[in-house]
């Protein structure tokens, strides 16, 4: 029982680590020159997968080559992350032509410099399940909803272990008072059994 809870005691606590500093994190990243994104389609799979965190660092447009997986802003606002394939200049600067590697033909429209993000700095799978859940209401109120099942875990093995403790002590609070009985009966029985004294013999 108390390995259980011990880790209980660990995952919540890398749970609260995590979620807190990948918060700090999304912060304050864009202060640093990178951005970090989520991945919500399998597009470049096998290399980013659905839930993925990716990482990008803030370039110029002139500093990305083709093959580089960049991340850049649609007219819908969304972020998408894929990978350059070829690229051409223009008056105003590059304009790549991207494509997932799990699609099997090019982005239907060009990316011009302005939408830039950053290029793809590093990744961590699963991360960005939790980074979409801080951006949604519905998703804070989950991570919060988890954070407190394991904290309820973890109290309600203290509870039972307190209980079991509790259960042992009044054990031998028991064994204690029955040897302390069985003790006197002993003393007692001695003590009936032992010859009375003699009185001395008057002259």
């Amino acid at each position: 029982m108390t390995l259980v809870r011990r880790i209980l005691e660990l995952v919540l606590v890398v749970y609260v680590v995590g979620v807190l500093g990948l918060t700090a994190a999304a912060h304050f990243a864009p202060f640093t020159g990178y951005g970090l994104f989520a991945v919500r389609s399998p597009s470049m799979a096998p290399a980013l997968g659905v839930g993925d965190l990716v990482v990008a660092e803030r370039v110029a447009a002139s500093d990305v080559r083709t093959g580089d997986v960049i991340a850049f802003q649609v007219g819908s606002g969304t972020t998408v992350t894929h990978r350059v394939v070829s690229l051409m200049a223009a008056d105003d600067g590059p304009v790549f032509t991207t494509q997932g590697d799990a699609n099997g033909t090019p982005d239907p429209v060009a990316t011009r410099a302005e939408q830039l993000q950053g290029r793809l700095a590093g990744s961590a799978a699963l991360l960005g399940f939790v980074l979409a859940m801080l951006t949604m209401p519905s998703g804070i109120a989950a991570l919060f909803s988890i954070g407190a099942a394991l904290l309820t875990a973890v109290w309600l093995l203290d509870e039972v272990a307190d209980g079991d403790e509790d259960d042992e002590l009044e054990d031998l609070v028991r064994v204690i008072e029955a040897d302390a009985a069985a003790a006197r009966a002993a003393t007692a029985a001695a003590a009936r059994a032992a010859p009375a004294p003699s009185s001395p013999s008057m002259p």
